[in-house]
């Protein structure tokens, strides 16, 4: 199987003003208080992901966020045996990506 790529949160940003989709898979009860302050951040927790992976583009580049990344490992993994072949992790999930003062928001 193919090694699982990890990006910092900052890389992971840049990846997101080129163009790639960021995805947070948490459940509902691990981003209650906060989420990522972004414009076109897809929600699709973990939980749901062998429901729903068709909604996301086979031909954009795919950033996974979890809350420390365990999730993202997961649904990586999930994604790239259904073909997606440009799949990464931000490591540390939000967490890190909070720590590293990127935009973050209470969630609704």
């Amino acid at each position: 199987m193919e090694r699982l790529r990890r990006i910092s949160p900052r890389e992971a940003y840049a990846a997101y003003v080129r163009g790639h989709l960021l995805v947070d898979v948490r459940e509902p009860v691990n981003g209650a208080q906060k989420t990522i302050d972004i414009n076109h951040l897809i929600t699709m927790p973990i939980s749901e992901l062998n429901q729903r992976y068709a909604e996301l583009p086979t031909n954009r580049p795919i950033v996974l966020v979890s809350r420390v990344g365990n999730s993202s490992d997961e649904a990586a993994r999930f994604l790239m045996n259904q073909g997606y072949s440009d799949v990464t992790i931000v490591d540390g999930g939000l967490a890190e990506w909070e720590k590293e003062g990127l935009p973050v928001r209470q969630a609704d």
